[in-house]
């Protein structure tokens, strides 16, 4: 008998006992998303992700041959084959993502129940078509990188100070790659969603929280604020090279390829001129101006100001989660767009302050203080607050029960695959045949006048143009560009899509020249170059 194989499945079977919680997240996860891996091309922002990763697999340049406005690594993790596999990265990354918040979790409650609820609570929020985190959206992969960084941040010594409310002058090399390190996961982060960057700024604020509660501490003297000043600056500029450092690599990466013109464009700049092109009436003017940028800004400096100078007044927890949460909500309302998965941004910090109001309550129950009454006051009222932009903003999430009665019913033969497949979306079944016309005839590349990313991305053709959709077209005024492009490639197929109320008259002069209408369709018509 090898009793050291039997001792490696103990220590094996002990491991496991230990990590029972998180498997049982696990189990969960892997079973509300078993249904994703049945879905077919209907969701936009997925299927221009895998447009650009198509377009990138075959030679093309980011930016500069094929653009969408968001930073790059969102697109190169969608040079995967198909959207079967960027699903399954995506629950993978999910795993991950999970684990990197359970023991984030555990270092800001000290206990694994509470972190089991805030991660249950985290699960639920980003597996579930509430906010649409049963796609792989950019903000569950800037989660993942946060996420990572944190763990990191959280064993380093200005995180175990603050929550531990004293101050070790830490100088060692360990402290240094901590906080190295996880700057440069969240600065990934940020190259896969530029607003990953209110997510850092949580972190960020805790030197400036430990700072703070220096200076109101009555035993320390000027000379000790100014050694504490200078520490912090020390370990904060650690951190923020750790940021930047990833930032600095895709500018030089872009600058050596000779494309640094259109990264900084499209990829870097084109993200400020977003976040103030969507247009807001709540018919007030006090309240308008509360969701513009200036607005919004004033907002969020007065609570970090609030709950910086109530540092001796709230839970070291409290204060890192309530401003965690109010810059994510910041990060949400950036350009005014109700969209659902813009909220899953929030998640994280909304699972720590729900589990916090949980445990105040739990706290209140046995030993009433009024330390721990304030704490659910105002975590009342930033969840208060949430539900108000929500309402505000005629938030609509996506329905949970439907989604998962229709998969049961596919599942268990009542509906066909077709049938399945066309609930999701009224193009779907169009798409589908569409696609088998375009790889019986071997097409490659194709011009959609429209907004159909869907098509390109089952049909893993490129498009004859920069830009994947025609918003994008008409946003950057590209129309000789696009109809210049048109002209010099000549593709075999243009399709005109029908509800496309914008006309392109260099286009339709263009088609009626050269082109010959091949297909009508409900919803868009195929044109065969003649």
């Amino acid at each position: 008998m090898n009793f050291g194989f039997i001792s490696l499945l103990k220590k094996i079977d002990r491991f496991l006992d230990r990590q029972t919680p998180l498997l049982l997240l696990f189990v969960l996860i892997i079973v509300l998303r078993l249904p994703n891996f049945f879905e077919p091309y209907w969701y936009g922002d997925e299927a221009i992700y895998l447009t650009l990763g198509t377009a990138l697999r075959n030679g093309g340049e980011l930016y500069t041959t094929i653009i969408d406005h968001k930073t790059p690594l969102i697109y190169y993790l969608a040079m995967v084959p198909n959207q079967f596999y960027f699903r399954i990265l995506n629950l993978f990354w999910m795993l991950l993502t999970t684990s990197f918040f359970f023991v984030l979790a555990k270092q800001i409650f000290k206990r694994e129940r509470w972190a089991f609820l805030a991660t249950l609570i985290m699960v639920i929020f980003t597996t579930l078509p509430w906010l649409e985190g049963h796609i792989p959206n950019g903000e569950l992969f800037v989660m993942g990188f946060i996420m990572a960084g944190a763990v990191l941040f959280s064993k380093s010594s200005i995180f175990q100070n603050f929550f531990a409310n004293k101050l070790t002058l830490s100088k060692g090399w360990r402290d240094s790659f901590l906080l190295l390190s996880s700057g440069f996961l969240m600065g990934l982060g940020m190259l896969t969603k530029v607003p990953a960057l209110l997510d850092v700024a949580a972190f960020l604020a805790i030197f400036w929280l430990i700072l703070v509660g220096q200076f109101f501490n009555e035993k320390n003297n000027a000379k000790k604020i100014k050694e504490v000043f200078v520490y912090l600056l020390h370990r904060g500029l650690i951190f923020a090279a750790g940021l930047i450092l990833p930032i600095l690599a895709s500018i030089l990466y872009f600058v050596l390829r000779g494309q640094g013109q259109d990264y900084l464009d499209y990829g870097l700049l084109y993200n400020f001129r977003y976040s103030q092109s969507w247009p807001i009436d709540l018919g007030n003017n006090l309240i308008n101006f509360a969701f513009s940028m200036p607005g919004k800004t004033i907002i969020l400096f007065t609570l970090v100001v609030l709950i910086s100078l109530n540092t001796q007044q709230l839970k070291k927890s409290f204060q890192f989660i309530s401003l965690y949460f109010i810059f994510t909500l910041y990060s949400v309302l950036l350009s005014s767009r109700p969209y659902p998965h813009y909220f899953i941004q929030m998640v994280p910090a909304f699972a720590l302050l729900l589990t916090q109001l949980f445990l105040d309550l739990g706290e209140l129950r046995l030993k009433k203080s009024f330390l721990t009454v304030k704490n659910i006051l105002l975590s009342v009222g930033l969840i208060s607050l949430t539900a108000y932009v929500m309402i505000s903003f005629k938030f609509m999430p996506y329905s949970t029960l439907k989604y998962y009665k229709q998969f049961y019913r596919y599942a268990t033969l009542q509906i066909s695959k077709e049938e399945y497949e066309n609930s999701f979306d009224s193009v779907v079944q169009e798409n589908r045949e569409v696609t088998k016309l375009i790889k019986e005839m071997g097409i490659e590349k194709m011009f959609i006048w429209g907004t159909n990313p869907l098509l390109y991305a089952q049909s893993q053709t490129i498009p004859t143009s920069l830009f994947t959709v025609s918003f994008h077209i008409k946003d950057f005024d590209d129309y000789d560009r696009t109809f210049a492009q048109i002209e010099a490639e000549e593709p075999k197929l243009i399709i005109v899509m029908k509800n496309e109320k914008q006309s392109f008259p260099a286009l339709e002069a263009y088609l009626a020249a050269h082109y010959l209408e091949n297909n009508q369709f409900e919803k868009m018509t195929l044109y065969l170059r003649q």
